[in-house]
């Protein structure tokens, strides 16, 4: 069951959440520890210079109390004028099903317009743990575009989805 939208805002992410963002990676139960590594890493690039490093972190945080309860990664996908790449959207499991992604989905899709950009290209897995970001994906418009058999192991496909602005 689906619980009430939270009352979200959603602005770039800030240094104090690099913890925060460690914590609700490793919290979904999806990412391998290596993963929430690499999404450290991201950040620490993103802060040291997003413009450089090419990408660019998203918050979603608690209008009553300011607690990140999600963030969105996303960049300009190199030698295209058009496209950008979502990297990562991930929300807390205390706040799953309470617009959290949505609510990031959308600004990340804000961004990469303002950024002249007009599609969005997300690489997921077909795994079984990643049907609810699949699902999240095909309710908010995008489209699997590809389907790379054995892409990450055998058994587990790369799945492209588009989302066209």
């Amino acid at each position: 069951m689906t619980a009430a939208p939270l009352a979200v805002t959603v602005a770039p992410a800030r240094p104090a959440d690099r913890a925060a963002v460690g914590r609700i990676a490793q919290r979904t139960g999806v990412f391998s520890a290596e993963e929430v590594q690499t999404a450290l890493e991201l950040f620490d690039g993103y802060l040291a210079d997003a413009q450089r490093s090419g990408y660019n972190f998203l918050g979603c945080y608690a209008a009553s109390d300011g607690r990140l309860l999600g963030f969105a990664c996303w960049g300009p996908t190199s030698l295209s004028k058009g496209a950008a790449d979502l990297y990562w959207l991930a929300t807390d499991p205390d706040a799953q099903g309470q617009g959290v992604g949505t609510a990031l989905f959308r600004a990340v899709e804000a961004a990469v317009r303002a950024a002249g950009r007009w599609l969005i290209m997300i690489w997921t897995s077909s795994s079984p743990l990643y049907a609810p970001a699949r699902a999240l994906y095909q309710r908010l418009g995008c489209a699997l575009a590809m389907q790379l058999t054995d892409f990450y192991d055998r058994g587990d496909d790369l799945c492209a989805y588009v989302r066209r602005l």
